[in-house]
């Protein structure tokens, strides 16, 4: 991991009625807050036409969070399944990284993938 300094971006792909998001580093409350707005946000157009929706997230810069923000994670996925999220796929590098987010996404229905390519091919299959 290059930094810890917490940055993500989020892109909407309307065509493939999907949410692309990357995070960067440790993250306080306040960032991970901000992400959520981000992502909620781009997911508008989605949630208001009551359409089902997917997320790729790439997480291969992201570092283990502290356990106070794993359960703040955690209710973000819950809130995420109740939007319309049908589906997640999340590109990770580590280990541990990959197990945090399969502790906290278990609303969702989720698997991790090495390669951004191999998240999409699950996402659209």
């Amino acid at each position: 991991m290059s930094t810890l300094a917490p940055s993500f971006t989020v892109i909407r792909n309307d065509r493939a009625r999907e949410i692309h998001w990357s995070a960067v580093g440790l993250w306080t409350e306040e960032d991970l807050l901000a992400l959520q707005k981000e992502l909620l946000s781009k997911a508008k157009p989605f949630i208001d036409e009551r359409m089902r929706f997917r997320v790729l997230g790439d997480l291969r810069e992201f570092a283990v969070q502290p356990r106070d923000m794993a359960e703040k994670m955690r209710a973000s996925q819950e809130a995420s399944a109740q939007l319309g999220v049908e589906k997640m796929a999340l590109v990770c590098a580590s280990v541990l990284v990959k197990q945090q987010f399969r502790r906290v996404s278990e609303a969702l229905e989720c698997e991790f993938f090495e390669t951004e390519r191999d998240a999409i091919d699950w996402l659209r299959a």
